[in-house]
């Protein structure tokens, strides 16, 4: 399935894309009292993850710095004006789909560490924002409610000092249900 996805007519694309979209992914970790160390994560209110709780994130747009890319996306999803600290990974995502109402992608993701001089998240057009525990993302995670690429992001690049390159693969169950989604493949390649 996943290797065949070159082959999918452009309607059956997001996007009807032609190439990897080049997009970028927020980790903010920060010490809250009484909570400990926790990560930003946002619950999204769109397909293909509708209701997912997953890192904060989207598309880098033409002309941007990697720095530029990731601090305004982070601006636009939570309200956070940020500082870039690092590259932590790069992940090639190849999402196939299990239905015929859902569209299959293919993403170059750019996985970057950002700081938050405060943290004042507020939702934002994209969904709730919330900073959350290990514990209470490994609970969301145990019951299938954090996109479980994302899940996996969290693990490898918030320990990682080094820039993996990660190759992910994605099956989604429908347009509706991200719930449905299931993590093929998270391998790094060296």
């Amino acid at each position: 399935m996943i290797d065949s996805l070159a082959q999918l007519p452009l309607h059956r694309r997001r996007h009807e894309q032609r190439h990897p979209l080049p997009g970028v992914i927020a980790i903010i970790r920060r010490t809250i009292k009484d909570k400990g160390n926790c990560i930003l994560l946002i619950k999204r209110n769109a397909d293909p993850y509708l209701g997912l709780w997953a890192l904060i994130g989207g598309k880098w747009e033409f002309g941007e710095t990697l720095e530029t890319a990731v601090t305004r996306e982070v601006r636009e999803e939570t309200g956070l004006h940020t500082t870039f600290v690092a590259l932590r990974g790069i992940v090639n995502e190849r999402m196939a789909v299990a239905s015929p109402d859902a569209k299959a992608g293919h993403y170059l993701l750019f996985v970057c560490e950002v700081m938050a001089a405060d943290g004042l998240a507020v939702e934002q057009d994209e969904g709730q924002v919330a900073w959350l525990t290990l514990a209470q993302i490994e609970a969301l995670h145990e019951v299938h409610l954090v996109i479980p690429n994302d899940y996996e992001m969290m693990r490898m690049f918030t320990r990682a000092e080094s820039q993996p390159f990660i190759e992910a693969e994605m099956l989604c169950g429908s347009a509706n249900d991200g719930r449905q989604a299931q993590l093929l493949r998270f391998d790094v390649i060296d």
